[in-house]
């Protein structure tokens, strides 16, 4: 690890996270609090790269781990640009990606991201790349698509209903209806709030969504 110069550093919740240099070569370095951390974040990573669809992990000691750099458009920003031009094509499209990492994610993991958040995703040659799992843990999917769909709600350029396109292409990805994950995105919302301390009636955002939509499906027989 001592070989790896540090280039600057990136923003991150609980980790330390830097782009470094190695060879000519740009990685992005983590640290984690502890070693647990950083073993759990490195074998899910190697697990979803097998697919293509998270950056290989390069090297390993400790709570330190040194991952491929992914250069692509940044998720969080594609969709905010989506919503603010009002461009439903693209928002249906970012869901279509979005739908496909995390059922690829269940799929090679078993587990779930918990909770999702736009700028942990990179989208390069038309895929959606994860580029942080240290909140992956055990659950059921639609807790995911709920929490999609509360990060869509919270970070939509102009009013939260703007980005219905996405939440309806994404709802429709995985042949479900708002009425079947309306516990989960209140459960969501209410926590993604609570940290902000942003106002707003979640309540009204629900049932304007659910209105429309009478009838759900069992999730079990999906999965």
């Amino acid at each position: 690890m001592k070989d790896y110069k540090i280039v600057c550093s990136l923003s991150a919740k609980d980790k330390k996270v830097y782009k470094a240099e190695k060879d000519n070569k740009i990685y992005i370095l983590k640290e984690y609090t502890d070693e647990s951390s950083a073993l759990k974040e490195v074998e899910t990573a190697k697990k979803v790269a097998l697919t293509g669809y998270a950056p290989q992990v390069i090297d390993y000691e400790g709570n330190k781990a040194v991952y491929e750099y992914i250069e692509g458009e940044n998720f969080y920003d594609a969709f905010r640009n989506a919503t603010m031009t009002d461009n439903k094509p693209a928002m249906e499209l970012l869901a279509n990606r979005l739908s496909i990492f995390l059922q690829i994610m269940y799929s090679f993991t078993n587990c779930v991201m918990k909770e999702i958040d736009f700028k942990n995703y990179i989208i390069k040659d038309g895929r959606v790349i994860g580029i942080d799992f240290s909140s992956v843990d055990n659950g059921m999917p639609y807790e995911d698509i709920a929490s999609a769909i509360s990060y869509a709600l919270l970070n939509s350029v102009g009013e939260y209903y703007d980005c219905y396109p996405f939440i309806d292409k994404l709802l429709d990805c995985f042949q479900l209806k708002m009425i079947d994950i309306v516990n989960e995105l209140s459960a969501s919302l209410k926590k993604r709030k609570e940290k902000s301390r942003d106002g707003g009636d979640i309540e009204m955002m629900i049932d304007s969504l659910t209105q429309f939509q009478e009838n759900g499906v069992d999730w079990h027989k999906l999965i």
